[in-house]
């Protein structure tokens, strides 16, 4: 019984190894040589979870934090995934990017940490099956403006544009399109600042 014993814990310590360094090489971003592009300067913190990197690219100098899972996902039967970042974005970490049609974040873009995009949903047809095992919604594209800021937290849904320089308060769940120069705000966002060209100055929405 003893020795048993001894055996079974000694294949439950192998197995922890192996789950450990498979969780290790799983969490390691692949090479630059594995992207779509890979700009000059830009890095990947480990530990990151990429997937699909073919269908990734990033320009010069961005930076991505670490935990960050960039999931690119050919789940839609005639979508090609396609995500690109823009020049000097920075990702902030446990960021979470979900993309299956196409996700386009522009330039000098910079998130705070937990932050969500995705451009489509887990169907819920069949209430009968559980959701995990239902097919993805046909994808949206989302669009993230030049010098936009996603605040902790924040939520970006399927179809959204942000304008250039948008600003998306913490913790913000955006449904719908916003411009360019306006802060929004809540679940679902709305606008509450907006910058008026003419005054040259912020107003209330």
């Amino acid at each position: 019984m003893r020795l048993r014993g001894i055996r079974a814990r000694l294949a439950d310590e192998r197995r922890s190894r192996k789950v450990a360094a498979l969780t290790a090489r799983t969490l390691m971003p692949p090479p630059p040589g594995a992207f779509a592009s890979f700009g000059a300067g830009s890095v990947i913190v480990p530990p990151a979870r990429v997937t699909t990197p073919g269908g990734i690219h990033i320009g010069d100098g961005v930076i991505i934090h670490e935990h960050a899972w960039l999931s690119v996902v050919p789940a839609v039967e005639g979508s090609t995934p396609k995500l690109t970042i823009g020049d000097g974005t920075s990702i902030g970490r446990l960021c979470h990017i979900a993309c299956v049609g196409q996700i386009e974040i522009g330039a000098r873009v910079l998130t705070a940490e937990r932050v969500f995009i995705g451009d489509t949903y887990h169907g819920y047809e069949d209430a009968t099956r559980p959701v995990i095992e239902q097919p993805m919604a046909d994808p949206e594209k989302v669009t993230i403006g030049d010098g936009a800021f996603l605040g902790v937290g924040a939520v970006i849904l399927m179809g959204v544009t942000i304008g250039e320089q948008g600003y998306v308060a913490a913790g913000a769940v955006v449904t719908s399109d916003m411009p360019a120069r306006t802060v929004v705000a809540g679940n679902p966002a709305r606008i509450v600042k907006r910058y008026d060209e003419s005054a040259g100055r912020w107003v209330s929405a």
